[in-house]
């Protein structure tokens, strides 16, 4: 394992010379050596900055905007220490230390065994300070109303309104002794704005002003449902126009709700499902299972239903809400139409927290409004709906309704996402997820609502039997050849994202 030398001592400092001339080490600046090969210096140097900071300054502590993010940004650290001024000193031109004179003993803490930092009441202060970067800076030490006003945020979501207010209480204390008064002023303000005992003209940022009315929001889900629009926004989807007819729409709604369930574990032939649907016979042994099948068709068969979208933020969630208690009437336990209390999550990705629900939803809701109606919005919705999670439960069944929804309205063809498909479908999701690329995703919604455009629905059995003739209701490893053979016709051309 690669690591860095200090001499202790004048005796240390002539034996790590020798193991210099020896080829042992490598000496990277006046009293620091490591063992590691020339490729790997920069690494190192990035990953054990604190080390290289104690034996440079003693009593030197990470302050500023480094005091919170515990690493360098951009190659650069930020402390304060016992000088007189200010030092900019380069460790093997990847490593950049700038010191600044300040008092290394109040309002810190520990983070590592040999370094200290500055505690949040502090750095919130030090961040807050007027300055300006000098010719060559990449970045200044103080972040600036901005950052602490999202660094607040953060402090209320994970440790609550106590910790604010300690923190305030321990600034107030110490600002006169660090020189940071007027900082103090303004982060007073700041933490009575977030916590809506002061005036929220004093905030500028949208999460903090979400915050201090008390609708907080996840700000990176923002970012990436934005992200989504852009994408989208570049994206040339031709509509697949539908037109109306009791057989057809009946006919797709069942495949619809068929399909739907079974993606999500509620797993029926299809002449059970044929059974519970037509002729409303509920299987004994498996009540909830066949309500699940029945009540997604009622909605998704109910035409008015399916062809109302919302029109404000307040009426996504209204229209949430009520389709969530209907799809979900049978399984109390879940508390259909309210919103989850618990925090959920798929895997390694969580989901918008539940206090962070409403807000999230209201904040992005200008994104889906500004794209064009129809597939666009509906794979929008979708996506919104599958990452915020606003239910314990239900919640897939729902994003596919509410992207149905927007076809609907928009008199283009629905989507059904056969069981066949359904890998290439949540690798699209995950691929969204966790790495922010919609490409997939698109082409997946995409090439589904031209496979059902390309079904004739007015015959129920001719219907059927096209659909089994292409495997689409087949396991993922039974049928995939047949019917990737089938959607492969579909041509579309995505941007890169």
């Amino acid at each position: 394992m690669n690591n860095l030398y200090f001499p202790a001592s004048a005796n240390d400092a002539k034996q790590l010379s020798k193991r210099v001339s020896s080829g042992e080490l490598k000496r990277i600046r006046q009293g620091i050596y490591t063992d590691a090969p020339w490729e790997q210096v920069p690494a190192l140097v990035q990953s054990r900055w604190y080390d290289i900071v104690d034996y440079l300054f003693e009593n030197g502590i990470a302050s500023h905007v480094t005091a919170a993010e515990l690493r360098p940004v951009d190659g650069r650290v930020f402390i304060s220490a016992d000088i007189k001024h200010r030092k900019k000193i380069t460790i093997a031109n990847t490593l950049t230390i700038d010191a600044y004179p300040g008092d290394t003993q109040l309002l810190t803490e520990s983070f590592v065994p040999n370094l200290r930092r500055s505690a949040p009441a502090r750095y919130l202060l030090e961040n807050l300070q007027a300055t300006r970067k000098r010719a060559g800076d990449t970045q200044s030490k103080a972040q600036g109303k901005a950052w602490v006003e999202g660094e607040l945020c953060k402090i209320l979501e994970r440790r609550g309104e106590d910790e604010l207010n300690r923190i305030r209480d321990l600034a107030r204390e110490h600002a006169s002794a660090l020189s940071l008064e007027k900082e103090f002023e303004q982060l007073d303000k700041l933490i009575g704005a977030v916590l809506s005992t002061k005036p929220a003209e004093h905030l500028t940022t949208p999460q903090a002003l979400a915050m201090a009315r008390q609708q907080p929001f996840d700000a990176n889900h923002v970012q990436a449902f934005e992200q989504l629009a852009d994408y989208l926004s570049r994206c040339n989807l031709k509509p697949k126009d539908y037109q109306y007819s009791a057989s057809t729409w009946r006919n797709l709604s069942f495949y619809e709700s068929y399909f739907s369930n079974y993606i999500e574990g509620t797993e029926f032939l299809i002449d059970e499902a044929e059974d519970i649907i037509f002729s409303k016979n509920i299987i004994e042994q498996r009540q909830q299972d066949s309500h699940d099948v029945l009540s997604v068709f009622d909605v998704v068969q109910d035409y008015q239903e399916m062809t109302t979208t919302p029109s404000s933020a307040e009426e996504l969630l209204s229209l949430l809400s009520e389709r969530h208690k209907l799809i979900m009437h049978q399984r109390p336990e879940i508390h259909p139409g309210q919103f989850k209390s618990k925090a959920n999550k798929a895997g390694d990705s969580l989901f918008v927290l539940p206090e962070q629900v409403e807000g999230t939803l209201a904040q992005t809701f200008g994104f889906y409004t500004a794209l064009p109606a129809g597939l666009h919005r509906a794979i929008y919705m979708h996506y919104l709906i599958a990452e915020v999670h606003p239910f314990d439960d239900g919640n897939g069944r729902l994003a596919r309704i509410m992207m149905n929804a927007e076809l609907a309205n928009a008199e283009q063809f629905k989507i059904i996402v056969p069981t066949v498909h359904r890998d290439s479908y949540l690798n699209g999701l995950i691929d969204a997820t966790r790495r922010h690329k919609f490409r997939t995703m698109t082409k997946v919604f995409s090439d589904l609502q031209a496979y059902t455009a390309s079904i004739e629905w007015g015959d129920y059995g001719e219907a059927r039997s096209t659909l089994e003739a292409h495997y689409a209701d087949k396991l993922p490893d039974q049928g995939v050849p047949i019917f990737n053979r089938q959607i492969s016709t579909f041509k579309i051309e995505l941007p890169v994202d």
